[in-house]
């Protein structure tokens, strides 16, 4: 059985149900197939207040910390989001939210994964690398509604 590791901060949660939507739905239809089981890492940003006058990022306080989506078990991090100025820093904030939820859900007994599907280039993409590498676990990468065409980008092995 193939354990995936499915890193995406667009995945509809309780707060936002629709958000991110596809990326459920394949994994879903992936996983009728059978032979996967799939764990879902969803951050989500980090913000103080559910009150509605701050708008969309209200939203993310009211994400649960975990929750379970169609018999998936989804955890939803926190990561610091600086709006207009951060986001070079977001990778890297993805990254250490990431890895601090994945020891805490191997101290509370959830199965290794084998494999990383992430879903977008930038900064999920640049996250999930980095814990590729760290975990020492190939890495998958959905190309989404980037508008950056392929043949521009450099790859290079983690």
């Amino acid at each position: 059985m193939l354990r995936v590791l499915v890193f995406s901060t667009l995945y509809p949660n309780r707060a936002q149900p629709n958000h991110g939507v596809f990326v459920e739905n394949r994994l879903r239809h992936t996983l009728a197939q059978g032979g996967i089981e799939a764990t879902v890492l969803a951050p989500v940003p980090w913000f103080p207040s559910s009150n509605p006058a701050f708008g969309r990022y209200a939203q993310y306080a009211g994400v649960p910390r975990q929750e379970t989506r169609h018999g998936l078990t989804v955890y939803h991090p926190r990561y610091p989001v600086i709006p207009k100025v951060g986001s070079r820093l977001t990778p890297s904030f993805l990254y250490r939210a990431a890895r601090r939820a994945l020891d805490e859900m191997t101290r509370q007994g959830v199965p290794k994964f084998d494999l990383i599907d992430a879903h977008y280039f930038y900064p999920d993409g640049v996250a999930a690398a980095l814990l590729a590498r760290h975990f020492g676990k190939p890495l998958a990468i959905t190309a989404r509604g980037t508008t950056t065409p392929l043949s521009s980008l450099k790859f290079s092995m983690v």
